[in-house]
């Protein structure tokens, strides 16, 4: 990209649903930076990270942002990773009303989030319209240990008229698709003349040396001495 500014014509709101400790925030982070981390923290609410730069602080809440192309057109994917932890289940809603596209992610080693996928299901229909994309996610296929078969994701999918992906963030397996075939749906949606389309927005790429210094910020923390 230059270092002008650039208008972004279409803008995608994606938030992840699951358990937590289904591999929502390494998808997110594999996706966005092309990175794993196997120790990784669990989300503590939200995370936030631009392409260019990880574990960013952003006034305590975080998020995922990567621009995608899709038949010539720029698309701009917020994703917002939610924490699957109870406690933290009260702040979903008011993201999950302005999605899109809802991921709903379960581990195919942990049988409980598969079967807690339903639950979720009903927290986005009692929160979004009914244009919302939502999208079967099954992670950790490269995990020892499977509980899931692929045919339960599959029949569940099917129960629910939705897309179906297996993946996994350690070997990057399907990670690209199911965010391309996010952006579809997101295109798809905006560009529909009966649903009400965004504003286009403005954002300023920021220059390699600033990209460079936001790095440095992250891996140094917030304080200098």
């Amino acid at each position: 990209m230059s270092n002008k500014s650039t208008t972004i014509e279409l803008v995608g709101h994606i938030v992840t649903l699951g358990d937590a400790a289904v591999g929502k925030t390494c998808v997110m982070h594999r996706f966005c930076d092309d990175m794993y981390n196997e120790n990784m923290l669990a989300t503590i609410g939200f995370t936030f990270s631009f392409e260019y730069s990880s574990n960013l602080p952003l006034l305590g809440m975080e998020f995922f942002q990567k621009t995608v192309i899709i038949d010539n057109t720029e698309i701009v994917l917020q994703v917002w990773d939610t924490s699957g932890q109870e406690r933290y289940k009260a702040i979903s809603p008011s993201f999950i009303k302005r999605a899109d596209v809802v991921l709903l992610t379960y581990s195919v080693d942990k049988r409980s989030s598969f079967e807690h996928v339903t639950s979720w299901v009903e927290q986005v229909k009692n929160h979004t319209t009914e244009d919302v994309c939502m999208i079967l996610v099954g992670n950790k296929v490269d995990a020892e240990g499977r509980c899931v078969a692929f045919e339960e994701g599959e029949k569940l999918a099917k129960e629910l008229n939705i897309e179906f992906f297996e993946t996994s963030a350690k070997e990057n397996i399907n990670i690209e698709k199911v965010f391309m075939t996010a952006a579809k749906k997101v295109k798809e949606k905006l560009e529909d003349p009966v649903i009400p389309r965004r504003k286009t927005i403005k954002i300023e790429v920021p220059k390699e040396e600033e990209k460079e210094a936001s790095k440095k910020q992250a891996q140094g923390g917030c304080c200098s001495s």
